[in-house]
């Protein structure tokens, strides 16, 4: 969403990007993207539709661009306020759609990430006119101009010889962390040189660093945590690793080729229409 509001004000379009106070806001203001803030918006606050539609009349966009399934809740609210405004919802998961009025015609247009998220639209109804694929870019200057993170492998392995395959990713249950590291035990008692670093939080970490130690990978496996800059951190990398069982479009594995990684995924959702 950031690339998006910064690419567009430098094709000189007027954006204001709404967001809850957090790291997009504080990163888009750095960035000189005007920002006005949200409450939370989470599951149908009425606060949050009060500022979406006191915005809209106050600035009366052409276009209110909905980029999050609360920020789609929240526009189907505000439509009801605010009638002539036009709203384009993105979607970037590949899941079955639910029936309802979210989905209804007040959507100007659906952004599907990939054809998979586009199939899935249309298997819930949505008529393939209303459809749009547009893929997820990446800024392609900026990942060549990162510099590698030499002070990551110094903390973790120090100048041990090595083979370093890495993942980057919530640790939540779509992303199918066990098989990866399943799959890493089997590929290590191959080559005793592989080691694995994953980048991300979330709800599983406990019990995928308890697997980690139940298979005796210890001292070849490092869960980082959530890290900023992970750019930096795939410079290291020899190559980049995706086992998820479900997948939009799979963001992570351009930013790696960008980086010049050869690539190891799953053929989900989006994933076999940007590794070929």
């Amino acid at each position: 969403m950031l690339w998006l509001t910064e690419g567009l004000l430098k094709l000189g379009h007027e954006v204001l990007l709404l967001a809850p106070q957090g790291e997009l806001a504080r990163r888009a203001r750095a960035g000189g993207v005007p920002v006005r803030t949200l409450p939370s918006p989470g599951p149908w606050n009425p606060m949050a539709v009060r500022e979406l539609v006191r915005t809209v009349r106050s600035w009366r966009p052409d276009l209110v661009h909905l980029h999050t399934s609360h920020a789609h809740n929240l526009g189907m609210l505000a439509k009801g306020f605010c009638r002539r405004t036009r709203y384009v919802v993105s979607r970037r998961v590949a899941l079955p759609v639910r029936k309802g009025p979210k989905y209804g015609d007040w959507v100007a247009r659906f952004i599907a990430v990939s054809r998979a998220v586009r199939r899935m639209l249309i298997s819930g109804r949505i008529p393939p006119e209303r459809i749009s694929v547009v893929y997820s870019g990446v800024p392609v200057g900026r990942l060549a101009a990162a510099p590698p993170d030499g002070d990551l492998l110094r903390e973790i392995w120090g100048s041990e010889d090595r083979v370093l395959a890495g993942n980057a990713s919530a640790l939540t249950k779509e992303k199918d962390h066990p098989t990866l590291l399943r799959a890493f035990e089997w590929a290590v008692r191959r080559y005793s040189g592989l080691r694995l670093i994953i980048a991300g939080d979330g709800p599983l970490r406990g019990s995928l660093m308890q697997l980690r130690d139940e298979l005796g990978l210890g001292d070849k496996v490092r869960f980082l945590g959530f890290r900023n800059g992970t750019w930096r951190m795939l410079k290291v990398l020899d190559v980049f690793v995706v086992s998820s069982k479900e997948e939009g479009l799979g963001v992570s594995l351009i930013e790696a080729m960008a980086c010049g990684l050869p690539v190891v995924a799953t053929g989900v959702g989006g994933i076999p229409e940007v590794v070929l």
